[in-house]
């Protein structure tokens, strides 16, 4: 029998993080990249071919030049580093437009998902994954893998957990969701998505520079894990949330917050579709926790929503990362209704605060 050639390759940081987490645990049902079969039954249904929702593509691109087929092994390198081999199994070509239209529901390039799709390699591979290395140690990156964040919960007696998913950095809204949450809740797992981002974003760092002072200052410490989540934004919108639902289930938490214009991005999404597509779907194994927009009240003189506050729109402050964004872009000062002043403190700190 002839040996299969094994293929060394560098993998960028996205397929490196679907690996890690096919891998871990994380996207489980799932432990290896799709093939054309689970793939259409995701467009076309939301679900796998074995019934279990799952919303959104995971795919290998076959972005390298040298020709495989069915039982060529891959080395699959970051940054130099040993991560994975996967034996293919499966070679295949789909309509990338397709995907775009199924997963984002539009085809307009200036949804930065659908550019970086369209912009992709339209073959894919799948085959059986196995492990080399963790990502964390080649990133230097303490992330918690699921059997990790299930230890915790389970050392720590939890009964009801919540996830909170955040690509920006904590603001007052964010304190009020995690406060509210926590009066109900024996623990808060707060996962920032730390993998690539698009232009504007806050950068990682800074990220998770900002939620540990934050933690440390105005959270109960006991209470809440903070752990980076190796994942990227895809700015899905509705299928997306899914999504990070089920991702957040397979790390041990029973709850999930979904509050304004979850995972969504410009104005492709209405702000609260990611709450409404819940609705439509069977039990996904992870309660969903939906929360009006949380606003200052001049009048309340603090956070609350319309479901607590009887006053007019004309009272209300908007909350957002936007806000905080224009603040350090303008080096203006920005008032503690928006972000403590603390937290925004060590932003400025940051040599580098935001994605270019």
């Amino acid at each position: 029998m002839t040996l299969q050639k094994t293929i060394s390759l560098e993998i960028d940081e996205n397929i490196a993080m679907d690996i890690e987490q096919l891998l871990n645990g994380g996207f489980y049902p799932l432990k290896s990249f799709m093939n054309y079969e689970v793939l259409e039954n995701v467009l076309k249904k939301m679900c796998l071919p074995t019934g279990e929702i799952w919303p959104i593509p995971i795919l290998f691109p076959k972005f390298f030049k040298q020709e495989v087929k069915t039982g060529t092994q891959l080395l699959l390198k970051h940054k130099g580093k040993n991560l994975a081999t996967m034996k293919i199994s499966d070679i295949f070509q789909y309509d990338l437009k397709k995907i775009a239209k199924s997963f984002f529901g539009t085809l307009n390039s200036d949804h930065p998902g659908v550019h970086q799709l369209l912009s992709s390699p339209n073959i894919f591979l799948s085959g059986i994954l196995s492990r080399k290395n963790s990502l964390s140690n080649i990133m230097k990156i303490k992330a918690l893998d699921p059997n990790e964040t299930k230890k915790i919960i389970k050392n720590k007696k939890w009964k009801k957990i919540v996830g909170f998913h955040t690509r920006n950095p904590p603001h007052r809204a964010h304190e009020y969701l995690h406060k509210v949450t926590l009066e109900n809740a024996d623990g808060l797992l707060i996962h920032p998505v730390v993998g690539s981002k698009k232009s504007g974003d806050f950068s990682n760092p800074a990220i998770m520079a900002s939620y540990r002072n934050y933690v440390n200052n105005y959270l109960p410490k006991n209470n809440v894990v903070l752990t980076p989540l190796l994942t990227y934004s895809r700015y899905g919108g509705p299928k997306e949330a899914v999504f990070t639902a089920l991702v957040r289930r397979n790390y041990g938490c029973t709850h999930f917050i979904i509050g304004r214009d979850h995972t969504g991005v410009k104005k492709f999404y209405g702000k609260f579709d990611s709450q409404k597509i819940f609705k439509k779907l069977n039990d996904v194994g992870i309660k969903i926790l939906k929360f009006d927009e949380p606003f200052y009240c001049k009048k309340c003189e603090q956070i609350t929503t319309n479901k607590t506050c009887p006053h007019d729109k004309k009272y209300y402050v908007e909350i957002s990362g936007t806000i905080i964004r224009q603040a350090i872009k303008n080096n203006t000062d920005i008032s503690e209704v928006y972000i403590r002043n603390e937290v925004f403190k060590e932003l400025l700190t940051m040599k580098k605060i935001f994605v270019k």
